[in-house]
């Protein structure tokens, strides 16, 4: 009898404890992050400890999750959903939650108005969304400094940006350009993963001619940067003008990489070997010219015909002071809050700052919808240049893309 309950017991208690499940871990200064996969506590300490470089005893090691709870027990841990993003804390480190981080970049920008003090962390911990509006309406709209654009005229609005943009314009150009990159990463991550990419020959070569018209259009379009640079809000002098072409861009994009001296690009962006092969600059990569990968052949043979875009379409979404104002739920023809939900990232590093927590929202989903149909038609063999140029626009432009204040930011599936 002993026997067949001990064989009931195993066939059903949970076997998590014995399956791999993958974790995001990153440092308490959140500069690196992480993917480990693991069966219990104590092996995701050791593998995190090995690939971060840490040499402290794993049982010294604490884990916390990003709300500041500490996990210290194999049991709780086992209850974690697979990819939580955890935070490893060595002896002697402060761990700070969202909330922390948020509140230490306004304190040290030398921010006024959190009046509170130590209590600021604690009033974010809970609904973020809804204390970010608390921020928002308590924001110095001190508008003395907001026309200037240099460095020499605002210096504190780059106090701790990592950046060798001169400019608030070029600074949000290249901001703007990241998220959309962004979107291409995803796109590309998604394509490479999926069933139809790595087993049927004829998708794939179709899925890499995509990626190739992807990438290229992407750079012909600058990226899209002109969204964020208010010296690119609509005007009279953009209406009768020409195509944007790279003597008119800043040197970070990727339109005019290639024209980079090596000084000017090492500036930018380090040793040589570092820049990725995403914006098409080839001769920089360190790689022979005599092996190309896959993706290089499909960019060299790609059937698809790249557009050039009128400057005077190249529109930013702000006006000429640099105020956005939000676009509204996805389902909806405009915001519900209009006097609220606007902001002006060029006013002070404060705004700039939270304008982190602003998003582009894909009214048609990017994974659930617009990706699927690119795969749905690579499968079929029906992929044409007017198809992929929908996807094209229904992925990275304002055609679909709606940019949203945190709260009109509906993360639900759009149906």
């Amino acid at each position: 009898m002993s026997l067949i309950a001990n064989c009931f017991r195993r066939l059903t208690e949970t076997p998590t404890k014995n399956e791999f499940k993958g974790y995001k871990v990153t440092d308490v200064n959140r500069v690196r992050k992480i993917g480990v996969a693991c069966r219990s506590l104590h092996e995701l300490k050791r593998k995190a400890c090995a690939k971060l470089n840490i040499t402290n005893d794993p049982d010294e090691i604490n884990i916390y999750l990003l709300d500041g709870s500490l996990i210290d027990e194999e049991e709780y841990f086992s209850t974690l959903k697979p990819q939580t993003t955890l935070i490893l804390q060595k002896p002697g480190e402060k761990v700070l939650t969202d909330a922390d981080l948020l509140y230490d970049i306004l304190r040290r920008v030398n921010i006024d108005f959190l009046i509170a003090g130590e209590k600021a962390s604690e009033f974010l911990t809970e609904n973020f969304k809804a204390k970010v509006a608390v921020l928002y309406n308590a924001l110095n709209k001190d508008d003395s400094k907001t026309a200037f654009s240099s460095r020499g005229e605002h210096p504190e609005w780059f106090h701790g940006l990592e950046t060798n943009c001169t400019s608030k314009e070029a600074y949000l150009h290249r901001r703007c350009q990241d998220r959309i990159r962004g979107y291409l990463y995803k796109t590309i991550d998604q394509i490479k993963s999926s069933d139809v990419f790595t087993k049927d020959p004829r998708a794939r070569k179709q899925l890499l001619y995509a990626i190739a018209f992807f990438k290229m259009q992407l750079k012909e379009d600058h990226y899209f940067g002109y969204y964020f640079d208010r010296s690119r809000a609509k005007s009279e002098a953009l209406e009768g003008a020409d195509e944007l072409d790279s003597s008119s861009c800043y040197d970070h994009c990727p339109c005019r990489l290639k024209w980079l001296d090596d000084s000017t690009y090492f500036r930018l962006f380090g040793a040589m070997e570092q820049f990725d092969d995403t914006d098409g600059v080839k001769k920089r990569n360190g790689r022979s010219s005599d092996t190309k990968t896959e993706e290089e052949e499909a960019e060299e043979s790609c059937p698809y015909k790249i557009r050039r875009k009128a400057k005077k379409a190249c529109i930013a979404l702000c006006d000429h002071t640099g105020e956005f104002r939000c676009y509204g739920m996805w389902n909806e023809d405009k915001c519900s809050y209009p006097d609220k939900h606007k902001i002006n990232p060029y006013r002070s590093k404060e705004e700039l700052v939270l304008f982190s927590t602003w998003n582009f929202d894909h009214k048609i989903e990017k994974s659930r919808s617009i990706i699927p149909s690119l795969l749905k038609l690579a499968s079929q063999g029906n992929t044409n240049e007017s198809d992929l140029i929908e996807i094209y626009d229904n992925l990275f432009t304002m055609k679909n893309l709606r940019l949203v204040h945190i709260v009109c930011h509906d993360k639900s599936s759009h149906k």
